[in-house]
This record gives C-alpha cells, structure tokens and sequence, in this order.
C-alpha cells in the first residue's frame, strides 16, 4: 500500500533536500555560512558551507539535513495552514478543498486510528488465508496490481520508447522488501546483519496482525528466502539505468509462454485492460524467475510474501504500533533518524502523494503569481541560449552528429511553475475518519488512471512532480525539463538577489535538467524523444571516452567508512552537474553584473556565482543515510557534487586564484570535458 513500485525513471534531476537553518538570510549570500579556515582551493564544499554545517545539526527527525529540507520546511508550514484551513471550511461536497480537507483530517484522527487498529487490513489478510494453490496466488496479485498495490513485480505506462507519442504497458522487476538487490546478495559481516534486523521486523510486524511469534519467524525467514530469489534474478542498480533493459516487447501470447504460470490475458482483464495485446515484458529473467516461484513454491511461502507486502505497506497508517515498527526499520535502521516525524508533517505528506495537484492548485495560489513563471521561463531561456552557443563550438564532435545534437535542442520544451490544466479527482472517494482507506482509495484512484493511459496517444501538457515538491526534472520521452513552483523560490531563485546568486543556484539547475537530455542516457533519445541512435559511430566513442574519464574520478571518492562513490551509478548526474555548471555560467557572463566585475561584500562575481553553486549542495547526512545513498542513489554526494565539476572548470580556478598542484584543480591530463 506505501508504494507501488517505480517504473522506468529516467534522469530524474537535481536530488535536494534541505531547511533555512540558523542563518536565516534566504537572499544571497551569508558570509556566516562560510569556514575561511578551509582554503577555497583545498575543498571548495567546506568553505563555501562550513560554517553553516557546524551550525545546523541534523534534526533527530531527519537522517539528513540540506537546503533542500530548509526549503521543505518552510513549505510545510505553508501547507500545514492550507490543510488545516480546508479540514475546517465547510468547503462543497465533491470538491477538491474538500476531499483535500477530509482526508487531512483523517489522517490527524489518531483516536480513530488507534480503536482501527489494523481493521483497515483484515479482509484481505483473511484472503490470504483463504488461498488453496499458487493458481489463486497469482490471481490474487491480479486483484491487488489492479488496485495499485503491486506485489512482485511493476506495471504502469508510459511512452513507447520507440514510438514516444503513444503509451504502452510495462511489467518491470520488483518485489523486494530491502532497497535493492546487492543488500540481499553481499555476503560481508555488515550486510548479513541488515538482513538479520529486516528478518526481526519482518517477524514483528507478522506478529502484530496476530501471528504467533514461532510462526512469525518461520514466515519470516520464508519471505527472505522468497526475496533473495528474485534479487538473484534481477538487474542490478547499473544495468536499471540503461533504457534498452527496458524494452521488450512481447503480444499477450508470447508473454504467457514465457511464464506458463501466470497467465497475462487473465491480468490485463483484472486491471480493465481487456484489448491490450502487446506490451514490454522488461527484464525477462526476472519474469522467468518470478514464474519458476509460483510453479515451485508452496502456497505457504506465497501467503507468508503477500501478508508482509499488505502489512508493510499499509504499516505508516495504521495505529501507533505499526508506525513505530516501520520507522524502527526504515527510519532508525536504514536511514539513521533518531526519532518519527510528527503526525502532522507524515499526515501532510501522504495528502500531497494521493491529491497532489488538487494541494498544489492551493499552493501556486499562495506562492507563485504569474509574474514568477514568467521570470522563470525568462532565466530557463538564458541558459537555452548558452548551451545552444556550447553545443555549436563543440570541437570534438563531427558536423553530422552535431546538425542532429541541435536538432534535439530545439524541441526541448520548458514547463515552470505548473501545470496548464489540473488533474479531475472527481472520481476520487474520500470518507471522513478513514485515513488507511483514504490511502487505499488514493493508490487505487492512481493506478486506474495510470493504467487507462495505455494505448493512447501521451498527454504532453501532465507532469510528473506536483508544483510543491522542491525537486526538478528531464523527462527524455518528451523532451521536457520541469521546475515546479516550489524550487523556483529563495534560496534557489528570487528576483531580489543578484544575477550571480540566480545563476549559480538555480540556473545550475536549470542547466543539470538541459544537460541530462546529453547525458549517457538521455543521449539515445532523439530529437522526437525516440530511444534511437543519432549519433556518428567515432563521435559516440569520443563521447563515451570523455564520460569514462568521469566515471574515473567518481570512483576515486570515499564517502564513508571506505564506501566509494560508483562512477557507473552516477555518471548520468555527474555529467549533468558539470555540464549544467558550464552552460549555468557561461548564461551568467553574459549579464551585466558580470560585465561590470564589480565586487559586492568583498567577493568578484564569478566568486559569488561558485559560492552560490556550493551553497545549492550543502547537506550534512547521518552515517546511514549517506550508506544507503551510496549503494542505491544514481546522485552522487552533496560535497562530491561540488568537488566533482568544478575541479574540472578553468573559471573556478580563475576565480580563486587556484595553483594548479591545489586539491580543487584536477591536472590537466585528468581534466574532464565534455560538453
């Protein structure tokens, strides 16, 4: 019920996170945040946010804190007051005010929760139960995918990857408990005990829906064992990133004769898709895997995999004992937080997942006038500017393959702020006082929609974030980048604040989302967001040994305890980030205030465009959190984001007056440029 698994995310961008923090000054630059005992030329990341580090502890609620979380914050506040605004109002019945309001509510009704208990889940516990063979498992999770929960594997639509005007269905792998395969297949010391504490979790939280603690441990050990089988069978982190792993196109009968034992017709008919005949059977070996389960094991194990898939889903909403053993594992465990978030911040959050637009449609109100949008578009055009002039002035890509690198550029569409028009939730039923089968109702609500995309031509004017998540992002099927309302706010963005603050933050951002439709992904979609080649066979090996540079010095970072970043992992961001920094300050060297080169507070332009770049990064992590980063995030971490790109950038050591033997300035044998 938490979460139906993920589907094909490509080159998601900017990963933030973040509060305002003890320098409360959210325009410009705070010289307070700075530690002038680190030289800029040994590590820029700590001179620039130093001093704003050792001042801001982690909150114990948080297992990282950043810019980002700042931002959030302050958006919580926000949202807090429209919620409970809308909980109050005697707002119409039907309208979105007032499902927004109700559901709210529900969730703030912790008496009502806590007499539910996890009454919310019995009926399909007792469907577990009830089940006889590995015929009625599969055609249990045929009910429970076409509901949007989603049981060992994935399924959702989007663009044809061939043909990016219309949607199609994918069936991807899925079905692990722990945060990807590798944590059930290490065999050192610290993984073996993860696994031991999500058996212990696994155990309890079976035996809080009643199951004998003997019993619990057996069907715990039977989930991991069930798991660890799928993670055998599944792609790992690296191989996900390519969009070819995708791509597997099988009609209805071809499918069922690759898993004889579940049958697809029976499926696409559960879930109301009654004519679909071809879709993309993703990750084959999974599927062959997943299909050998339901032949081999016995029904037993299949009861014990689904009752932990419904109870850990539904765990963050039900009564108080559930909560607090879902945040013992993933919170305390996984991530290192010390304590559970207040209701009221946790209750937010699940409204803004399951009436994300109708919130959001509240917050633009409130937050983000027309004028806003306008300005920018007017900077994300900017840097549309600088990097068409860098993409011109390439000298190491041949003339053909450049005529179609400009081709691509210009269908990159913009999207700021919001969307033109706002999801209908009119269908979406809300009770009053029902808070885990509102969260149903939003999932299943979801799901129906998602899936009634298939086999329709792809609506151009959707987003994928809504306008009050403080993110970003390159979607390489439509050729779009897309900053909602709430990143393009202070610190990150604001009028008031000079041109070199505005580049280095944001436009940075702006310049990492253009660059991901370059990157070594984004770069086999063509200019009608096609997975098609368009590029000259030495051209793409030239690219392909710049990228493998990047990849080198990536690999070379220590993040924690000997972890090293995975350059493969991370390569699509980090070539983003440096890219996106180029194109950010060549757009700023064209202002006036650069022009001009006069000083303000003492630091030249370009150093006040560097530091406000470091500043978008900073991010202090617990132990675990920064682990769990590592092993499974295709972003690299917040100091190596800094570090990585401008070691490589002439400008940065320009501007500090860098030797070439400093830290910060990668010799030139090692210097890394690519676009």
């Amino acid at each position: 019920m938490r979460h139906r698994i993920s589907l094909l995310v490509l080159a998601l961008g900017a990963s933030l996170a973040g509060n305002a923090g003890a320098h409360a000054n959210e325009r410009g630059l705070d010289r307070r945040n700075f530690d002038p005992e680190v030289p800029a030329c040994v590590n820029f990341y700590l001179y620039g946010n130093g001093g704003w580090i050792k001042s801001n502890p982690i909150p114990p609620e948080y297992s990282t804190w950043s810019i980002g979380n700042e931002m959030r914050e302050r958006n919580l506040r926000l949202l807090r007051q429209v919620l409970e605004e809308a909980a109050t109002q005697d707002a119409a019945p039907g309208s979105s005010a007032r499902k927004i309001g109700d559901f709210y509510a529900s969730g703030m009704d912790e008496a009502a929760i806590e007499k539910a208990g996890y009454e919310p889940i019995k009926a399909d516990l007792a469907a577990i139960d009830a089940l006889q063979d590995n015929a009625a498992v599969a055609a249990l999770l045929m009910q429970w995918h076409a509901r949007g929960i989603q049981p060992l594997f994935g399924f959702g639509a989007l663009g044809d990857l061939k043909d990016s005007r219309m949607a199609i269905g994918y069936a991807t792998q899925g079905g692990l408990g722990l945060p990807e395969r590798d944590y059930y297949l290490k065999d050192d010391a610290e993984s073996a005990a993860l696994r031991a504490r999500y058996r212990a979790h696994v155990q309890r939280l079976f035996e809080l829906v009643g199951i004998p603690a003997a019993d619990a441990g057996v069907q715990a050990g039977w989930v991991l064992e069930l798991e660890t089988r799928l993670a055998k069978a599944s792609l790992d982190k690296v191989a996900m990133r390519d969009p070819g792993n995708y791509y597997n196109i099988q009609d209805v009968a071809a499918a069922k004769r690759h898993t004889p034992h579940f049958d697809w017709r029976a499926y696409f008919d559960a879930l109301g898709l009654d004519g679909l005949e071809r879709f993309s059977l993703a990750q084959p070996g999974f599927f062959r895997e997943a299909d050998q389960l339901l032949a081999e094991l016995p029904t037993a194990h299949w009861q014990a995999y689904l009752r932990w898939n419904l109870v850990d889903g539904a765990a963050p909403y039900l009564s108080n004992t559930f909560v607090e053993q879902d945040f013992a594992f993933n919170g305390r465990t996984l991530t290192g937080a010390k304590e559970l978030r207040p209701r009221w911040k946790r209750v937010m959050d699940a409204t803004s997942s399951q009436l994300g637009e109708a919130l959001g449609e509240l917050y633009v109100a409130r937050t983000f006038p027309p004028e806003a949008k306008a300005k920018g578009l007017a900077l994300v055009q900017d840097l549309q500017a600088a990097l068409k002039a860098r993409l011109s002035e390439l000298d190491w890509m041949g003339d053909d393959t450049k005529a179609r690198a400009m081709e691509k550029f210009a269908t990159f569409t913009p999207k700021i702020g919001y969307p033109d028009t706002w999801r209908d939730y009119s269908a979406l039923r809300i009770q009053p006082g029902r808070y885990a089968d509102n969260v149903r109702a939003g999932i299943a609500f979801e799901a129906r929609r998602d899936y009634a995309r298939i086999g329709k031509p792809v609506d151009r004017g959707e987003w994928g974030m809504t306008p009050q998540t403080v993110n970003a992002y390159y979607n390489p099927l439509q050729n779009e980048i897309v900053f909602p309302a709430a990143i393009m706010q202070p610190p990150f963005f604001d009028p008031a604040m000079d041109d070199a603050v505005n580049y280095g933050a944001m436009g940075s951002v702006i310049g990492h989302e253009l660059m991901h439709g370059f990157d070594d992904q984004g770069s086999k979609f063509d200019a009608r967001g096609n997975y098609e080649s368009w590029w000259g066979e030495q051209d793409r090996e030239r690219f392909e040994a710049r990228a493998g540079q990047l990849v080198e010095q990536f690999n070379r970072y220590v993040a924690v305890d000997g972890l090293r970043v995975n350059g493969e992992l991370t390569l699509g961001e980090n070539i983003a980030d440096l890219g996106g920094l180029l194109v950010a300050h060549d757009a700023f060297r064209t202002t006036r205030q650069a022009r001009e080169g006069r000083p303000i507070d003492g630091l030249t332009p370009d150093q006040r465009f560097f530091l406000a770049y470091a500043q978008s990064w900073r991010r202090s992590y617990r132990p675990e959190a920064l682990k769990l980063q590592v092993n499974t995030d295709p972003h690299s971490p917040a100091n190596f984001r800094v570090i990585g790109p401008l070691s490589n950038m002439d400008a940065f050591a320009r501007a500090f007056d860098c030797k070439d033997d400093d830290a910060m300035v990668n010799p030139p044998s090692a210097r890394v440029g690519i676009w």
